[in-house]
């Protein structure tokens, strides 16, 4: 009789544990909606359509990898759920810096343009890359080139972020800066663990370690959705706050 395997189980779970923190998410982020400024809804809209659609997206993949812990039941993983998913979200994520710096019309469009085109392109490679290792079962030479496509479209992104986003945010309010700068480690920090995750999984095939990109993506998915909400969020609440003290001030 076949055991339970720990690294099956454990991956069971964190699909449960991104569905429930994706949930609660959003419903932080609506209800806390009102409580903000009119002029920085919008940041929590974001944010929760963010944590919407990939709650969604964990739904259906909380049984990807089966429901019993046993390493037979897997026939498959939600590769194409998943990329999906970031097809979507990982777009809405970057809409937010351009929305914390309130450039709208002619001085956001071009920066939002050139994060959403890179986006699109490391998402798409990701995915083209990704399939192919996962129908050959290990290490393939689209694989490879899709994998630096995906990898030069996220440097690129991370240029814009540290040169244009930094830029525009030296002059904003003390936690809107703040805020930027913390959000750009996501981007840095937080997304490498996918290409990490895809190049474990490229040059070390097997479904345990495929398990353990999966575990990787969950976590890091967790963090980047919610936590990178949780900071935009608290900066524009600081900020409708101090809104609202002078406006008390000027009435009083």
């Amino acid at each position: 009789m076949e055991e339970v395997n720990l690294l099956v189980l454990a991956t069971q779970y964190m699909f449960w544990v991104g569905f429930v923190g994706m949930a609660a998410g959003t419903l932080y982020f609506l209800v806390e909606r009102n409580s903000l400024a009119p002029e920085y809804r919008s940041t929590a809209t974001v944010a929760a359509l963010v944590t919407f659609v990939a709650a969604i997206h964990y739904y259906f993949m909380k049984d990807a990898v089966g429901t019993s812990g046993l390493l037979s039941e897997i026939d498959g993983f939600p590769t194409e759920i998943r990329y999906i998913d970031w097809l979507v979200t990982t777009p809405l994520l970057l809409v937010k810096f351009p929305l914390l710096l309130g450039l709208k019309g002619r001085l956001g469009r071009p920066l939002l343009t050139k994060l959403v085109i890179a986006d699109v392109i490391m998402i798409v490679g990701g995915y083209i890359g990704e399939s192919s290792i996962n129908i050959a079962g290990g290490f393939t030479q689209l694989g490879l080139w899709s994998y630096l496509i995906g990898c030069f479209a996220w440097i690129y992104i991370i240029y814009l972020l540290f040169t244009n986003v930094t830029k525009a945010a030296e002059n904003k309010p003390a936690p809107i800066r703040d805020a930027l700068l913390k959000m750009r480690l996501f981007i840095l920090i937080g997304w490498a663990i996918y290409p990490i995750g895809y190049a474990v999984t490229l040059f070390a095939p097997g479904v345990e370690i495929q398990l353990v990109r999966e575990l990787i993506y969950n976590f890091a998915d967790l963090t980047n959705k919610v936590g990178f909400g949780l900071i935009a969020f608290f900066a524009v609440k600081t900020m409708s706050s101090l809104s609202s003290s002078k406006g008390k001030t000027l009435t009083s």
